[in-house]
């Protein structure tokens, strides 16, 4: 967890007990949505990947989700 961003670190804090998609984008972090139910948060995800994801490609950005226990993993999605 070491390469873990802090400001991913913090960010989730603010998004408890939720699923939630954390960007770091130009060395800043956001949250990008949430969701209460894993379903919920896979569909977001799938129709985040086909409106959003093409515009960042060209982005210094790293993905990452955060799970309602706390854990905090990166995603490696395919550009």
């Amino acid at each position: 967890m070491s390469d873990l961003p802090k400001g991913i670190e913090r960010i989730a804090l603010t998004v408890p007990k939720q699923y939630a998609l954390l960007l770091f984008l130009d060395g800043f972090p956001y949250v990008e949505f949430t969701a209460r139910k894993a379903a919920d948060f896979m569909t977001d995800l799938n129709a985040w990947k086909r409106k959003t994801f093409p515009s960042l490609r060209r982005s210094q950005v790293r993905f990452f989700t955060a799970a309602p226990n706390g854990e905090i993993k990166e995603l490696h999605l395919l550009q």
